[in-house]
């Protein structure tokens, strides 16, 4: 039996391109940029809030709704009626709750009660202590106070604990609760961002062999 001889050169080189592959999977497509805003927007908002609240808290601890001199004649003021008032002096004055107090819509005077505490607090007019814890009744009251070295008193919403502890464990909570989906947010689409494909679908490129010119 006969043979073909081996052709003279080898095998035939392969050919000068390789064959194409399996196309890549599509990416996911990145996430509208507006969820960056989203995100800081919890963040500030938190912020805010925060603020808001610590403000709200201390603002009936520390707001004057009257001022009282302390001159033995009596002078009419109106306060809130949302809650006890409390009558505030100026710290170490002698006699400092020598003060009387009538409704004046009843013209009954008003019992006052101890503070049931210490309380203190500072404005630019010096220290003061609270006094007197009292019912306003109607909030038109007549309030007479003898002469005394600290020369006034101040009449204030009476602070609650209650409220207070709410207040505060409510200006820690709600922006940490914001700030932190925020921050989540912005994480999350960050990495999305950076990973994922453009959000605008690219023309597919056609395979074009070499040496023949594109169409």
């Amino acid at each position: 039996m006969s043979q073909y001889p081996p052709p003279p050169y080898g095998a035939p080189p392969p050919p000068p391109y390789g064959a194409p592959g399996p196309p890549s999977p599509p990416r996911r497509r990145r996430p509208s940029g507006w969820w960056f805003v989203v995100g800081g927007g919890l963040i500030l908002a938190g912020i805010a809030i925060g603020v808001g609240l610590f403000v709200w808290t201390l603002k009936g601890f520390l707001d004057t709704e009257a001022t009282v001199p302390a001159d033995g004649r009596p002078h009419a003021v109106s306060v809130g009626t949302d809650g006890d008032r409390m009558l505030w002096g100026h710290d170490g004055v002698p006699n400092r709750a020598d003060c009387l107090i009538r409704d004046r819509a009843t013209a009954r005077n008003v019992v006052p009660a101890p503070v049931g505490g210490s309380f203190s607090r500072s404005d630019s007019s010096g220290h003061w202590v609270g006094l007197l814890r009292f019912d306003p009744g109607s909030g038109r009251l007549e309030v007479t106070c003898t002469p005394s070295a600290g020369g006034e008193f101040q009449i204030g919403a009476a602070p609650d604990i209650g409220t207070f502890v709410g207040g505060i464990f409510a200006t820690v909570l709600v922006p940490l609760v914001l700030g932190g989906i925020g921050l989540v947010v912005l994480i999350v689409t960050g990495v999305l961002f950076a990973t994922g494909g453009p959000r605008r679908p690219q023309p597919a490129a056609s395979y074009q062999p070499p040496g023949q010119e594109p169409r």
